[in-house]
Parts: C-alpha cells; sequence; structure tokens
C-alpha cells in the first residue's frame, strides 16, 4: 500500500476513536448542511393561512390576539417550556441547529370603534350619557301643555269654592240686618228667661203644700188657654200687626204666601189669621184655578193678615231686603204694613182629634 492508502487504513484502525468523528471543516459543512431554510411565506399561507388579520371585522370587545399558526421543525407542536440547554423562542432541532420560532404581528385595534366602550371597571363613556339624557329629558308638546293650564284652573275653581263654602253667611249681610237679628235674638231670650222663671214659681208654689188645689187648678186653666190659643181653639187678643197684600192680576202665587207665614212664625208671630182662616201649625196652601186656597177655602184679593205678636219685631222682619213682602213687591203685587197696639184674632177651628198619638203618663 501506498503511504496515503496507509495513512487512510490507519486513520480507521485507529483504536478509541468514534466512527463518526469528523473534522473541524466536516462539522462547519454538516452545520451548513443542516441549517433550516427560511420559510417562505407563501408556503406558510398555503398551509395554514394568512397570519394577518382575517377579513371578518374585528369585535371591539374581543382582546384576543390573532397570532400565526407556529409549526415545529419536525410538524409537531412547539415547545411548551424551555430547557437548560436550549433557547427560548426556538426548538431545538437535529444536529447543531435550532429553528427559530415566528413572532406574530398583532394588528393594532381601530381606536374609533372603541371609543364609546367603557372599560370594564370604569364608567360609561360620554356618548352614552348623553344618549340616556335625551332619552329621560321630558318633551312638553301642545296637548301636555292644554291638560296642565285646565287642571291648574279646576284647582284654582275648587279652591274659590270650598272658600266661598266656609265663609260664614252673615258676613255678607248689611248691619241694620244685624242689628234687627241681635235685637230678635235678644228678646226670645228674655221671654224664654220669663218662662224659666214662671215655670219655677209654679213647681215651688206646688211643692210648698200651701194651696195646692188652687194652685193646681190655676195651672191647668193657664196651660187650657195656652194650647187653646195655639190650636186655634180659642180666639185671641194682643198687640200685633196688620198686612194688607192687593193682587189684582193675580200675580202671587200660594208659595209667596206661605212665605209671609213662615217670615210671621220665625219673627215671633203667635197669632195669624188670613182673611179670616186661622192659620195653625197644620195649614196648607195650594194653587187652583180659582186663586190661592187655604185649608180649602178660597181667598180672594186683597188679602187682609192679622197677627198677634211684638209689632216691632215683626215689622222689620217683614220689610227686610229680600224678605217676605219684597218678594210680593218684585212680583207686581202692592203690600203694605201697619203696626198696632191691640189686634184682634176671632176666627177659631177644631182640631182634629189625633188618630195615631196618645197622651202618655207622667210615668212614661
Amino acid at each position: 500500500m501506498s503511504d496515503e492508502h496507509r495513512e487512510r487504513d490507519g486513520s480507521q484502525d485507529t483504536p478509541g476513536a468514534p466512527d463518526d468523528a469528523t473534522t473541524p471543516e466536516d462539522a462547519q459543512e454538516g452545520s451548513e448542511a443542516t441549517e433550516p431554510a427560511e420559510p417562505d411565506p407563501a408556503d406558510d399561507a398555503d398551509a395554514h393561512g394568512p397570519a394577518g388579520p382575517s377579513d371578518e371585522p374585528l369585535d371591539p370587545l374581543d382582546l384576543s390576539v390573532p397570532v400565526a399558526s407556529i409549526v415545529g421543525p419536525d410538524g409537531g407542536a412547539p415547545p411548551r417550556e424551555t430547557s437548560a440547554g436550549s433557547v427560548p423562542g426556538t426548538w431545538p432541532g437535529p444536529g447543531t441547529g435550532s429553528v427559530p420560532a415566528v413572532s406574530a404581528v398583532v394588528p393594532p385595534e381601530p381606536q374609533a370603534d372603541r371609543e364609546d366602550v367603557a372599560p370594564p371597571d370604569g364608567p360609561p363613556p360620554a356618548g352614552g350619557w348623553r344618549a340616556l339624557a335625551g332619552a329621560m329629558r321630558p318633551r312638553a308638546n301642545r296637548s301636555q301643555l292644554l291638560a296642565a293650564v285646565l287642571c291648574a284652573a279646576l284647582g284654582f275653581a275648587l279652591v274659590v269654592q270650598v272658600q266661598q263654602s266656609a265663609q260664614d253667611p252673615l258676613s255678607s249681610a248689611r248691619q241694620d240686618d244685624l242689628v234687627r237679628l241681635l235685637d230678635e235674638v235678644t228678646q226670645r231670650s228674655e221671654q224664654l228667661a220669663d218662662q224659666v222663671a214662671e215655670l219655677s214659681r209654679t213647681r215651688d208654689e206646688l211643692q210648698s203644700g200651701t194651696g195646692q188645689a188652687q194652685a193646681a187648678v190655676d195651672l191647668a186653666q193657664e196651660r187650657a188657654g195656652t194650647e187653646g190659643i195655639l190650636s186655634g181653639r180659642l180666639p185671641a187678643v194682643g198687640p200685633g200687626v196688620e198686612i194688607v197684600v192687593r193682587d189684582p192680576d193675580g200675580l202671587v202665587d200660594a208659595a209667596k204666601m206661605f212665605n209671609v207665614l213662615e217670615e210671621l212664625r220665625n219673627a215671633g208671630a203667635e197669632v195669624v189669621e188670613l182673611d179670616g182662616v186661622r192659620l195653625v201649625t197644620s195649614t196648607w196652601f195650594r194653587d187652583t184655578d180659582e186663586g190661592i186656597v187655604v185649608d180649602d177655602q178660597v181667598l180672594d184679593s186683597p188679602y187682609r193678615w192679622t197677627v198677634i205678636g211684638d209689632p216691632s219685631t215683626l215689622s222689620p222682619a217683614l220689610e227686610i231686603p229680600g224678605g217676605a213682602l219684597a218678594t210680593l213687591r218684585t212680583a207686581g203685587a202692592e203690600a203694605t204694613i201697619t203696626q198696632h197696639d191691640e189686634v184682634e184674632v176671632t176666627a177659631v177651628r177644631e182640631p182634629p182629634e189625633p188618630q195615631y198619638a196618645t197622651p202618655q203618663g207622667p210615668e212614661g
């Protein structure tokens, strides 16, 4: 063998040398042979799709980051952890080389689409508040304004009506009318006081035992006379007034005549006679074709009233503005009133027997 063959054989037969030992030149050539080629973007697009954003619009609230698909050099998944002998972001490959990780480019999110999106823990955006305020702002129209005006007018009318109802009816009366009413009340109070004193004296006489029989007789006669006058069974005499109503055209009706009777009773009249008819508590008035009828008796004009009572009270009560005589004059009749120190009522009537009522004994 030549020296070249001998040297080559000797290198192969050298004991302890590894079979795959290479020279520095071979190692450099091997590293160049095993260095991976740069990936082709077209191949990656065909294999895994484009790494950039897709055609679908991005959700403004989607915070996920689109990344490019990363495949290891052997077609498998990339390693999860880095070992002590590897560099983060690379895959260890066969030989001495390594494959760098493919970087993922995150496209910037459009700021215009996320202006009105509030952060999870932050206040709502200004645009949302403006929309909410605009929705809650009242908008008055013509119908609402008209309804408000009508409600205000109705409330004002109710307040005025309540205030007028709460006013004292005497507040609008004249001073003369108030003085007259005060005099009537005072006189009535004096009359009641006299009756109380008389009844007290009668009680004392009956309880004393002196002349009990005579006192009882006198009391019975007095009561009989009082009851006879009030019931119309007995004639009466006393101070009073005389009223004459002339109505040739028949303008006065039964209601106006009954109003005169009510005014006389309110003024304290004790006995009343009208054209020869004794007027009592059961007296009634009615309009007919023949004229005014009182207790089944037709009246003719002029109508003459004879009344026993206090003349100074009866006359002003009938002459009060808006009173009974004023109503007759307004209807077209002529009415006059004359005061007398003494008038006589001669008309009487027998009261009917009660059909249902019976006297009750002292023990009840």
